[in-house]
């Protein structure tokens, strides 16, 4: 006999937001036809809006290369215009685009745990570029360089730092020589006051990514035990890793992130050595610019 009370307890809770959800699509070359999800936009029967990219931030950088900083600010001039259009109470529809070649799709109904799922729903409805580098193990396999030579991060954020101060420059991807034999440690930027490494933590070759990170904790380590003629007051490994909410990744990528996230800041605690979670370059390059030169 069935066990009414068991099927009951088995069956899902039922979605506590709903709300509806469109994409928005960019022409790159105006009259091609072809077309690209950049963003996906949410208003719940609450009121509440989700504007966010629907492209990750690795996809762009291997479609536009050093062209990739350029093309991310102005997906963030569409989000803004956008959200704050649907913020004063607007329509979908009545939605003004601030550059050419930008469409709205039709919106869709949609239920979820929270706005953030809405969100998910739509970008794995409506862009195939979302889940581009999903598969972890294949990029794994096909990688020929480390993290530090693949990244683009790093040149990207020494550009972000030096449009605001060119004088910086000598003060970056110095190497420490230690007088005790230890193998000199590369830094990313080397003051007589800070001692800065940097990395980023996305699902794509996560495990090499964090393996990374601890090697950039250790020479931070290293640097600070071996302070003899400069007292540097900042030891620190600045980390981009995407917002919880950010559409982009599924709730498991997001899941191992903060995993491995938490598993660097142990590890940095235990040497006493600063880390801090930055969501884009123009947040990095302010922590790196209010240390002194």
């Amino acid at each position: 006999m069935l066990n009414l009370d068991l099927l009951l307890k088995a069956v899902p809770p039922m979605p506590a937001i709903a709300g509806s959800w469109v994409s928005v699509y960019l022409e790159p070359m105006l009259g091609s036809g072809e077309k690209l999800t950049i963003i996906v936009a949410s208003v719940t029967t609450t009121g509440e809006v989700l504007v966010k990219p629907a492209i990750r931030k690795e996809v762009i950088e291997a479609m536009y290369g050093f062209r990739s900083p350029a093309f991310t600010k102005m997906v963030n001039l569409i989000s803004k215009s956008l959200k704050e259009h649907l913020e004063r109470g607007n329509d979908f529809k009545e939605w003004v685009p601030p550059i050419t070649g930008v469409t709205v799709s039709h919106p869709r109904e949609a239920a979820s745990r929270n706005a953030t799922g809405i969100l998910r729903q739509a970008v794995s409805l409506s862009s195939s570029l979302s889940s581009l580098l999903e598969d972890e193990e294949h990029l794994a396999k096909a990688k020929t360089k480390s993290p530090r030579e693949k990244d683009r991060w790093a040149s990207q954020l020494i550009d972000a730092v030096l449009r605001e101060d060119s004088y910086r420059e000598v003060l970056f991807n110095r190497q420490f020589s230690f007088s005790d034999g230890h193998r000199p440690a590369k830094i990313f930027y080397l003051s007589d006051y800070a001692a800065i490494n940097t990395g980023k933590l996305v699902p794509s070759n996560l495990t090499e990514l964090v393996k990374d990170g601890k090697a950039k904790i250790s020479d931070l380590s290293m640097i600070k035990k071996h302070n003899h003629l400069f007292e540097r007051s900042t030891h620190e490994l600045i980390l981009f890793r995407p917002t919880d909410d950010d559409p982009a990744y599924s709730d498991k990528n997001i899941e191992s992130i903060k995993s491995a996230f938490l598993a660097l800041q142990d590890l940095a605690h235990t040497y006493d050595v600063g880390i801090t979670p930055v969501h884009s370059i123009e947040q990095a390059a302010k922590i790196i610019l209010k240390t002194a030169a």
